[in-house]
C-alpha cells in the first residue's frame, strides 16, 4: 500500500499505479498537494525532526532576542534623532508664538509604542494564521491604497501617497509592504501544499500558472503606490518581490525579463518627471564634475554633516546642518545624516551593527525554520527592512540618486514606524510557530529571580 506521508521513494510509487494514473502528469507533486490536509495546523507549531529539533529550538530563540534587542534600540533611538532633529524648528516656532511646537515628537513617541504592541500581539498569532487570511490582508490594504486617489488623499513634495484622517496622515503603501510579503509568500507556497517544506523546483517555473499570481500581486500593489508617484517605493516592492521570487527558485532567465522591463520601466519613470530627472542629473554631474556654485542639494548638506561629525561627533543635539534652511527633510529621509554629524563615525556604526543584528536573525530564521511558508515571509521582511536600510543610507551619503525612501524605525513617521514593528512581530510569530520554542522562553526562570538565586548561592 502507498504511504500517506508527504514523500515517496520510487518502490512506494510504483505499488499505486492506480493513483498516479488518476493524477495525470503532476505525479508525485500531486499526490503531497492532494495530501495536505486544509485547514490544518489550528496551533501553527510546526514539527521538527527529532535529530536537529533542539538546535533548530536553539536558533529561533537566540533569533527572537537579536530581533527583539536590536529593533528595540533602533527605535529608541530614532525617537532620541528624532527629537534632536526637529529641535531647531521648534524652537524657531516658540519664538514666533507657536504652542505645541513638539508635537510630532510627541506623536512619535505614541506611534513607535502602539507599534511595540502590535508586534506583541502579533507575535501571538501563529504563522498559520497569516497563510489562511492573506487575501484578507492584502485586499485591505489595497483598499487603503486606494484611498489615496479619494478626497482624503494629500500630496506631499509631488507625492500623492498620503490620507489625512483629521489632523494625523497616514502612508498606506507602509502597510501595504507587509500585506505584499505574506501575500507573495502564500501564493508561492499553494503552488506545491502547505506541508512541502522544500522550495519551488527551477523546471516548474516553466508552468505560466505557478507564476502569474505572484507577479499579478506585485504588479497590482507596486502599480497602485506608483499611480502616487512615489518611485522610492516601487523600487523597494521590486525588491523584496524579486528576492522572494529567487528565494522560491524562480529561474534565472526569468529574472533578465523582468530585469531588463525593471530598468526599462525606471528610465521611462525618471524621463517623464521633472523632478526626478533633476535628481540623476545632480547625482551624476557630482560624480564626474566638481561642485557648481549653485545652490546646495540635499546631498551637500548630507555630506557635510557627515564631514562635521568625524568620529566621535559634534555631540547630540549640537548639529548645525540640522537647522531649517540647510538640510530639509533631515527627521526623515536624511535622520542618518543627523546621526553622522552628532554621533559621528561610531553613531553610524552602531546603527549599521543594529540593522545587521536585525537581517542576522531574520536569515537565520528564514534558513532554519521548517515551515516553506515562514522562510517566504521572513525572508521578504528581511529583503524589505535591510534592503530599504541600506538605500536610504546609499542615498544619504550620495553614493545612490535621492528617491526618498525612509530609514526604517528611525525616521520620523507612524505609518513606517508601526508597519516595520509589525513586520517584526510577524517574523517572531514565525519563529514562535516552531514546535517548543514558546515552551522553552516560558520554562526558563526569570531574570530577576536567576539573579537573586546566583546572588544567594554566592553568600
Amino acid at each position: 500500500m502507498a504511504k500517506t506521508g508527504g514523500t515517496h521513494d520510487a518502490a512506494t510509487r510504483h505499488d499505486a499505479p492506480t493513483r498516479a494514473t488518476r493524477r495525470g502528469s503532476r505525479g508525485a507533486t500531486g499526490q503531497a498537494r492532494r495530501r495536505t490536509p486544509k485547514g490544518k495546523p489550528v496551533t501553527g507549531a510546526t514539527r521538527l525532526p527529532a535529530e536537529n529539533a533542539e538546535k533548530v529550538r536553539d536558533v529561533m530563540r537566540h533569533s527572537i532576542i537579536m530581533l527583539a534587542v536590536a529593533t528595540l534600540v533602533l527605535t529608541v533611538l530614532g525617537l532620541v534623532m528624532v527629537f534632536s532633529a526637529v529641535t531647531p524648528g521648534a524652537m524657531r516656532s516658540a519664538a514666533a508664538g507657536a504652542t505645541n511646537t513638539f508635537r510630532g515628537v510627541y506623536l512619535q513617541i505614541f506611534y513607535a509604542c502602539v507599534g511595540i504592541v502590535v508586534a506583541a500581539i502579533l507575535s501571538r498569532f501563529p504563522i498559520e494564521f497569516f497563510r489562511k487570511s492573506w487575501a484578507a490582508f492584502w485586499a485591505g490594504a489595497l483598499l487603503l491604497q486606494c484611498l489615496v486617489f479619494s478626497p482624503l488623499g494629500v500630496a506631499v513634495a509631488g507625492n500623492r501617497n498620503w490620507v489625512a484622517l483629521g489632523p494625523i496622515r497616514m502612508q498606506p503603501s507602509e502597510f501595504l509592504k507587509l500585506a505584499t510579503i505574506i501575500a507573495l509568500a502564500a501564493t508561492l507556497v499553494n503552488v506545491r501544499g502547505a506541508a512541502s517544506v522544500n522550495l519551488l523546483r527551477r523546471e516548474e517555473w516553466e508552468d505560466i500558472k505557478n507564476w502569474v499570481w505572484p507577479i499579478a500581486i506585485f504588479l497590482l500593489s507596486a502599480g497602485l503606490v506608483g499611480l502616487g508617484h512615489d518611485m522610492g517605493t516601487v523600487l523597494v516592492f521590486a525588491l523584496f518581490t524579486a528576492g522572494m521570487l529567487w528565494l522560491a527558485g524562480m529561474a534565472w532567465q526569468w529574472f533578465a525579463v523582468g530585469g531588463l522591463a525593471g530598468i526599462l520601466g525606471t528610465a521611462l519613470a525618471i524621463a517623464v518627471s521633472l523632478s526626478r530627472l533633476a535628481r540623476v542629473q545632480d547625482f551624476f554631474e557630482n560624480i564626474f564634475t566638481l561642485p557648481a556654485g549653485g545652490s546646495p542639494t540635499q546631498a551637500d548638506y548630507a555630506l557635510w554633516a557627515f564631514g562635521s561629525g568625524g568620529l566621535g561627533g559634534s555631540g547630540l543635539g549640537t548639529g548645525i546642518e540640522k537647522w531649517p534652511g540647510n538640510l530639509a527633510e533631515a527627521q526623515t529621509d536624511f535622520i542618518f545624516a543627523v546621526v553622522g554629524e552628532e554621533l559621528g563615525f561610531l553613531g553610524c556604526a552602531a546603527v549599521v551593527i543594529l540593522f545587521l543584528m536585525v537581517g542576522i536573525s531574520l536569515v537565520r530564521i528564514c534558513i532554519h525554520h521548517p515551515s516553506r511558508f515562514a522562510k517566504l515571509t521572513v525572508g521578504g521582511i528581511a529583503l524589505w527592512l535591510c534592503g530599504q536600510a541600506l538605500a536610504n543610507m546609499l542615498v544619504v551619503t550620495s553614493m545612490l540618486p535621492v528617491f526618498g525612501v525612509p530609514l526604517p524605525f528611525m525616521s520620523q513617521g507612524g505609518s513606517s514606524v508601526i508597519s516595520c514593528l509589525m513586520a517584526v512581530g510577524v517574523a517572531i510569530s514565525a519563529a514562535f510557530s516552531v514546535e517548543g520554542v514558546r515552551a522553552s522562553f516560558k520554562q526558563r526562570p526569570h531574570l530577576v529571580k536567576r539573579v537573586v538565586s546566583i546572588v544567594s548561592k554566592t553568600r
